[in-house]
Formats: C-alpha cells, structure tokens, sequence
C-alpha cells in the first residue's frame, strides 16, 4: 500500500521536474544568445587580403559624428583625403587629421560649401563644391566628425570593387565609391540641381546628349581626368580625377558608363 502511494507520489513529481529543466535550459539560452549578441563591443572584419578576419573596437560616439562617418564615405571624401583623413593619397589634397583642431566650425563649413584649391588646373586634384548637393545637417555632421578626430566609426567602409567579373561591373562599383552617383544620379540620370549653370542641373551620363558629345572612349575618359567646371563659382563642379584614379579605374568607369541607356 505505501509502495502503490509513493509511486502515485513520483508520478505527480515527475512531470514539474521536467519542466523546471526546460524552464532552467531556456533560460540559459536566452542568457548565453544575449551574451553573445548583445554584449559585443567588437566588430569582427575580413582583412585586405581576405586571408583572415581581425576585431575592431569602435569607441562611442555621438550620432551627429557617426552621420558624419558615414557621409564622409557616401561622398567620397575618403577617396581623396584618405582612411579616416590620414592623407596620402596626392600630395596637393591635404590630411584633416589636425583640421578639426586647426579650423573653425564656421571655415570647415565654408570649404565643404564652397570647395578649396585650384579649379583651373586639370592635374591638380580640387576640393569642389559641396553646398547645392549636401543639406545643412549633412555639412554640420561632417564638420563635427573632421572637429571629433575623424574617429573610427562601425560600418563606414567603402564599397568593394568586385574582381574578375569584368571593367564594367567593377566601373560601376567605382561609381559609387568615388561619389559619382550622387551629383550624376543613379544610372547617370543626372537631375541635380546646379542652380548657376546653364542649364540649372548637373548633366546626365546617359542619354543621347551624352552619347553624342562623348562618342569615344577617349572622350569620356578625358572628362573623368580633368573634370568640368560650368558655370561661374561657386558652382557644382566635377573634380579632377585624374590625380586620384588609375589609368585602369578611369577606363572601368568608361565601361560601366558605356552600359547605361
């Protein structure tokens, strides 16, 4: 009799133990996934070779900074100013590592807005115009990012430039990482303002206007290396690039420029 109670006893036992240790190994899950998500304060990245990964710490930084990151990318000033504004890319575009504390607020904003160096020159790499294609919170961001050190900020690197796949898909890689595509738009359409040139916009890179003033390879890359100045200043002016991009680069965009409608 007490044998038939005890095992009636384990019986109703039984089923509470087992789901306590579910409850307890759900628990641990959650804590361990959380752990490992959200607890990370390093970023894991592929090195330039592709023959490892190495772990990035990133220190906090405000989100005025961090847009200013990001934009400093999108727009390609790294291109010309170097990783993080360390320079070393020509020797007429100067590092900003020391600018933020060299420079005013109100001079950082002027240069972004109103470009820097020598326009008239085509072999000589020029800071243009900035203020008719970035908004004033853009400007701002950027400055308070050159102000902060150009710290390193999560996420902020270029786009890659696919290998082997052919001049016009890395071209149109190149597109974007050099900043083309946000004055000539995407697929060269074109369409931003330019509001003192002649024809108030900056001219697509497609269409049958383009195709017949730049018929030639040779046409389209000597634009890409010496840049375009319309108009009277300040005005949206396409850079020089030729101090800057490769003989390679230069014909890969010609490519990809070639592919649009």
């Amino acid at each position: 009799m007490a044998d038939d109670e005890r095992s009636r006893r384990e019986v109703r036992i039984l089923p509470a133990v087992i789901a306590a240790g579910v409850a307890v190994a759900i628990a641990v899950g959650i804590v361990a996934y959380a752990a490992g998500h959200y607890g990370e304060r390093t970023k894991t990245l592929p090195t330039q070779a592709g023959s490892g990964t190495v772990a990035v710490s990133y220190p906090k930084v405000s989100p005025q900074v961090a847009a200013g990151a990001h934009t400093f990318v999108q727009f390609a000033c790294v291109q010309c100013h170097g990783f993080r504004g360390r320079g070393g890319v020509d020797p007429a575009v100067p590092a900003l590592k020391t600018a933020g504390q060299s420079l005013t607020v109100a001079q950082l904003t002027h240069i972004i807005n109103h470009g820097l160096g020598e326009s008239a020159n085509p072999k000589q790499p020029y800071m243009p115009v900035w203020g008719e294609v970035l908004s004033k919170t853009q400007v701002a961001s950027l400055v308070a990012y050159i102000r902060a050190g150009l710290p390193p900020v999560a996420d902020t690197q270029p786009v890659s430039i696919p290998q082997g796949q052919g001049a016009a898909v890395a071209g149109a890689a190149l597109y974007v990482r050099y900043g083309c595509i946000n004055c000539h738009g995407p697929n060269g359409l074109g369409g931003v303002p330019n509001p003192l040139s002649e024809d108030k916009t900056i001219p697509p890179l497609s269409g049958g206007d383009f195709r017949g003033e730049f018929d030639t390879d040779a046409k389209i890359a000597a634009v890409i290396r010496s840049g375009s100045v319309l108009g009277k200043a300040p005005i949206v002016s396409m850079p020089h690039w030729g101090g800057i991009l490769s003989d390679q680069q230069i014909a890969e965009l010609t490519a990809y420029l070639k592919t649009l409608k």
